[in-house]
């Protein structure tokens, strides 16, 4: 079965190369469209199609939520990446936290239980902080090459 996922995947290879040598002509013109053209031709073909999806307005509006969590990620300047690794692995942590409490009938001292458990907490705090640090450090370098 492994096989025949890597079989497929390099088969849409050559499609894409295929579309992409037929149609890169027009991709350049379509890449050349005022904003004022294309903006409005994106945002009504997605529109279109999150409503195709299952004939729901429900799914438009969604679409439109997510899209302003997306400008505003891009306005304050968030990763993406981070973004989107936290909603993968956000789910898996939280059956791992469910678990836990169950195991433990619901004290969350297990959490704080073990040694890995505190280098664990001590990563992710490192994690959020680094941002921070590595501001501050890149400050006091300029500021010592300044001097």
């Amino acid at each position: 079965m492994t096989y025949t996922f890597f079989a497929g995947f390099v088969l849409v290879q050559f499609f894409m190369l295929g579309v992409g040598a037929l149609g890169c002509r027009g991709f350049a013109h379509i890449a050349r469209l005022s904003d004022a053209i294309l903006i409005p031709s994106i945002f009504l073909l997605c529109v279109v199609g999150s409503y195709a999806i299952h004939n729901n307005v429900v799914e438009v509006v969604i679409m439109l939520i997510f899209g302003v969590i997306g400008y505003l990620a891009r306005k304050f300047d968030l990763n993406a990446a981070a973004i989107v690794l936290g909603l993968i692995l956000g789910p898996i942590g939280e059956r791992g936290l469910r678990r836990s409490l169950l195991i433990s009938d619901g004290d969350p001292s297990i959490l704080f239980s073990t040694p890995l458990c505190w280098v664990l907490i001590a990563l992710c705090v490192v994690g959020v902080l680094s941002p921070l640090l590595m501001e501050r450090m890149e400050r006091r370098m300029r500021e010592g090459m300044e001097s």
